[in-house]
């Protein structure tokens, strides 16, 4: 009684799951160890029949498409597993990104503000440093005008790092925006190419 050894192979993969990969080369080489054994002859003299030789080639190509698909399952899930991390990386790095400059950009705007009070300050506390500013004042009022002219000019120069910051951040969440929304349509699109019509 012969035995179809793909058949118990697959049988005994199926019941064994050891390794479906490890299955498929055992079943390999005993396909091949059958061809050369059916090449050389057995040790009676007597050749198998062409078919069933054909029958083995063919099942020889099964098992090979098989193990081609099983490492083409294998290499693509894992570069869909790195894809993943890189962009998981990515987006999480943004976020880090977009998040450190609105730190930024209220750490400008504060400091641009406290510039501005101490400006205020500064201007209302010596009782005669604004008029003494337009009439020429005297040398004693001359170091408050000077602090709260640098204090203004520091408000200013702030104030245009933060207006430069938030511009950025703002063009980065649009950018963000944008590609998301293109990532979304092509995936609707994908899934609508997915879909097939049959009309009968």
């Amino acid at each position: 009684m012969a035995i179809d050894q793909a058949g118990l192979n697959s049988l005994l993969a199926t019941f064994m799951p050891k390794n479906n990969m490890t299955a498929l080369r055992e079943q390999r080489a005993n396909l091949l160890q059958k061809l050369q054994q059916s090449d050389t002859g057995n040790q009676d003299g007597d050749r198998q029949q062409p078919g069933d030789i054909k029958q083995q080639l063919r099942e020889l190509v099964a098992v090979d498409q098989e193990i081609a698909q099983k490492l083409y399952d294998e290499i693509s899930k894992k570069l869909e597993e790195k894809r993943l991390e890189r962009e998981a990386a990515i987006a999480k790095k943004e976020r880090d990104r977009e998040r450190a400059l609105a730190k930024h950009e209220r750490l400008l705007v504060n400091r641009s503000l406290s510039k501005l009070l101490s400006a205020a300050g500064k201007a209302g506390h010596p009782g005669q440093a604004c008029i003494g500013a337009f009439s020429g004042g005297s040398q004693e009022d001359k170091p408050y005008i000077s602090e709260v002219d640098r204090d203004l000019r520091e408000s200013v120069q702030y104030g245009i790092a933060a207006a430069e910051v938030a511009v950025r951040r703002k063009n980065a969440e649009a950018k963000a925006q944008i590609e998301e929304n293109a990532e979304r349509k092509k995936a609707a699109h994908k899934k609508k190419s997915k879909r097939v019509n049959i009309m009968v």
